[in-house]
């Protein structure tokens, strides 16, 4: 599984030659996040040059969605705030990119390779691996702009003022206990507030799109990233005065939230051979943090 990420911004990472095997150009690409045992990832690309991959299947699920410049999918011209989703083994058309373009890249369940092919994967391997409908899937193109702004749904009548654009939502049968994986852009307006405490059944990443949010694992700015394990608690939420907070989100089940109010966390111990007041405070399951972000307010939290 993947390691809990809270906080990481972007440009505190490394970069490494771009995994876009079978394609011509120049890119690389800074993860975010990584998983060492299926090869599932979220990593931001940029491409150096003018890029492009002949058709075929990716061996993963894989999204992209456009942060700058221009990426062509077969005929289609996909700008800023546009994605696209390809179920593991369909077959997708070739494809280009500017130079300078900057994309969101997001593979579940499958590692970076990418067959060059005119037909889908075998019919023997199974397509679309997080398709909980258990249907090949199909290809997903949106363009975020022309979506209209939804209630979200998902968060209760407290939390009516944030809205959502549905990217990806996988429409399982009301039988399965995890339908529902999704990819979704969510907004919440300046000054919004939530003082509950919330986890979830299901992971939950977001990369930062715009504006600002704080919360007590720090604050989410323009470029900042976390993925959080299921069962992970997280809050209490602020959004910036001037701008609000802008982010892309996925989940991979339905977004249920289990709610805590009144909370207590308690860390006790007896320091051995450190003075947790010069060289390490008593606390427990810190998760990655961003040197960008800041140092942890201990006092705070």
């Amino acid at each position: 599984m993947r390691p809990h990420v809270e906080l990481i911004q972007q440009v505190d990472l490394c970069w490494h030659v771009a995994e876009l095997p079978r394609s011509q150009g120049d890119a690389r690409q800074r993860n975010m996040s990584y998983d060492e045992e299926d090869g599932s990832a979220s990593t931001l690309v940029h491409f150096d040059s003018a890029w492009s991959r002949p058709g075929g299947y990716h061996h993963a699920d894989t999204e992209w969605y456009i942060l700058s410049g221009r990426v062509k999918l077969g005929e289609r011209l996909l700008t800023k705030g546009m994605y696209f989703r390809a179920p593991a083994g369909l077959c997708v058309p070739a494809m280009t990119a500017d130079a300078g373009t900057e994309v969101l890249l997001f593979r579940e369940y499958g590692d970076w390779g990418f067959s060059v092919s005119k037909k889908n994967r075998s019919k023997f391997v199974p397509r679309g691996l997080n398709t909980l409908s258990k249907e090949p899937g199909s290809l997903t193109v949106v363009d975020v702009a022309r979506l209209d702004w939804l209630p979200n749904i998902y968060e209760g009548d407290t939390q009516r003022y944030l809205k959502l654009k549905m990217l990806y939502h996988d429409q399982a049968p009301p039988d399965q206990p995890r339908r529902g994986f999704m990819t979704m852009i969510c907004w919440a307006p300046p000054g919004w507030s939530d003082s509950r405490l919330v986890h979830h059944p299901v992971f939950e990443e977001a990369y930062s799109l715009e504006g600002r949010l704080d919360y007590n694992f720090g604050p989410l700015g323009e470029g900042t990233y976390f993925f959080r394990p299921a069962k992970v608690k997280h809050g209490h939420f602020t959004a910036g005065e001037e701008k609000g907070y802008l982010g892309i989100f996925r989940l991979d089940g339905s977004l249920i939230n289990w709610i805590t109010v009144e909370e207590r966390v308690i860390v006790e111990g007896k320091a051995i051979n450190y003075d947790p007041v010069k060289q390490a405070p008593l606390m427990a399951g810190i998760p990655v943090r961003s040197r960008s972000v800041g140092e942890w307010d201990l006092d705070g939290q």
